[in-house]
């Protein structure tokens, strides 16, 4: 039952070895982007969340309010 059990750890090595063999050699055919492309995508994503952020800040703006007039309408006066 020992040889079993080293045996499976050999195995399990063995299987982590070719895995990260596998995975580097993988990491060789990746066609990585200049620092041109890279600045631009970057760029991209930044202007995407600004303009997001300030899509839902307004919604959100834009039903407190709405919401703040209905509800408290009749308490502050």
């Amino acid at each position: 039952m020992a040889v079993t059990a080293r045996r499976a750890d050999q195995q399990e090595e063995f299987a982590l070895v070719r895995f990260m063999r596998e995975v580097l050699d993988e990491l060789r055919k990746v066609v990585w982007p200049t620092p041109g492309e890279l600045w631009r995508y970057t760029m991209v994503v930044v202007m995407t969340v600004v303009v997001l952020a300030v899509f839902i800040g307004g919604v959100d703006l834009v039903v407190g309010e709405a919401v703040k007039r209905w509800v408290y309408s009749g308490i502050a006066k």
